[in-house]
């Protein structure tokens, strides 16, 4: 059964007059004014909603509920893969419109666009980190010193030797004997080197700094100055002007030019003079030499030393090795090497001193007798390579490939012990 509004509100003695009076014209009121509107509420559709007008509440709602379900995590990945298909395909066909509307756009395969900034007037163009950098508009940038070191260098040559050897059968072959350095001192193809660098070689080549080459013929050798003139058909070449070594102080720039290690021809390193004047022993042969701190390595020898106006001081012939050794290298003053380069130029050989004229090389040869515990024993001797024409060897008979056993007696048993015993004697002996 319906309940009214009104049958749930309390009544009191005190108010009664006033609930009759006001019901009673509540009751007049209603009637005449909101019956049709009371009737189309309850004749409406929603009517068995919410039942009559006055229920204190609408009633529930019994439809029943749907049952939830949980998604799975294979629904998970399979929504995600269709999502990210979706997006590159959008992705796609937005940069193919994008590319349409500007010409400047390149689509790249896989959709990815790129923008040619140029092409919006309006963009802000973006520079790189490697713009701005200094660079230089080339060109010479020759010095004097560079200039005179050209000159220098031109004059270098590259010196390599050669011996023929025969072996037990007597068969001859060519064996490469090493390589060194040489300065041209005449435009008519004089070269001075060292005397060691071309000692026992029976053929030698010489390389100009363009990589011309000569076959070079021995014109003089001095084993005792360690200095050697040589000899190329030519009269145009570029020749060292010769300095003056005795003023040359200590501290003074110079620059050693040579062959270092047989392939790196011309090659320039420069130092100071460390010293002067020094006494150095080689090969049992003392002599006065000039000490820089120019890098000197194997295949310099013969080479020059230029000072600072580009005028050869010194014949670069020594490098002091050692573990503890670095930076001492060696060359002869040009004052005491001029008169033997001199010398050997006109006559092949230096005068006022005792001379054979020959050249010669060291050679071991079997000794027939067994050595300690009756095993082979060899001997070293000198050997005869080249007799020089006019020389007093010629005059005595002696002939290119002879073997020096002794000299007046006195067994000999290397080239430098020959020439340190020649000393010993007078021009005439």
């Amino acid at each position: 059964m319906e309940r009214n509004w009104f049958e749930d509100q309390p009544s009191t003695n005190q108010n009664s007059s006033f609930n009759s009076s006001f019901n009673s014209s509540f009751d007049n009121n209603f009637n005449n004014s909101s019956s049709n509107s009371f009737d189309n509420r309850n004749s409406s559709s929603n009517s068995s909603y919410y039942g009559n007008y006055y229920s204190s509440q609408p009633p529930q709602n019994n439809k029943p509920k749907k049952e939830k379900k949980n998604v799975t995590f294979g629904q998970l990945i399979c929504s995600l893969i269709i999502v990210a298909l979706v997006c590159g395909v959008g992705g796609a066909y937005l940069g193919t419109v994008l590319s349409g509307s500007n010409s400047s756009n390149k689509v790249q395969p896989g959709g990815l666009v790129l923008v040619d900034p140029s092409a919006d007037p309006n963009a802000t163009p973006t520079t790189p980190p490697s713009s701005g950098l200094a660079i230089s508009s080339g060109g010479n940038t020759s010095t004097s010193t560079t200039d005179m070191l050209q000159k220098c260098m031109s004059s270098i040559v590259g010196i390599y030797t050669e011996s023929t050897v025969y072996d037990r059968t007597g068969q001859a072959y060519t064996q490469d004997l090493g390589s060194g350095s040489g300065v041209i001192v005449k435009a008519d193809g004089y070269i001075v080197t060292n005397y060691h660098v071309i000692e026992g070689a029976s053929g030698i080549r010489v390389y100009l700094q363009d990589g011309t080459e000569y076959q070079a013929e021995l014109v003089g050798s001095d084993s005792a100055t360690d200095l050697a003139v040589l000899k190329i058909e030519g009269d145009s070449f570029s020749a060292a002007t010769f300095g003056v070594s005795k003023t040359s102080i200590v501290g003074e720039q110079v620059y050693a030019i040579g062959n270092p290690l047989g392939f790196l021809t011309t090659s320039v390193s420069d130092g100071i003079i460390s010293g002067i004047d020094r006494t150095i022993t080689i090969e049992d042969q003392s002599m006065t030499l000039m000490q820089t701190t120019a890098a000197v390595n194997p295949g310099n020898s013969g080479g020059g030393l230029f000072n600072a106006k580009g005028e050869l001081i010194g014949v670069v012939n020594a490098k002091s090795t050692g573990t503890d050794v670095e930076g001492l290298g060696f060359a002869i003053p040009i004052d005491i090497a001029r008169p033997i380069i001199s010398d050997l130029m006109d006559y092949g050989y230096v005068t006022g001193r005792p001379y054979l004229g020959i050249m010669m090389k060291n050679v071991t040869l079997y000794d027939s007798s067994f050595g300690s515990f009756y095993f082979p024993s060899y001997i070293t001797r000198v050997q005869i390579t080249e007799v020089l024409e006019g020389s007093c060897a010629q005059a005595g008979g002696v002939l290119s490939g002879d073997i020096i056993l002794a000299l007046d007696g006195v067994e000999v048993t290397g080239s430098s012990q020959l020439s340190s015993m020649l000393a010993d004697y007078e021009v005439g002996d």
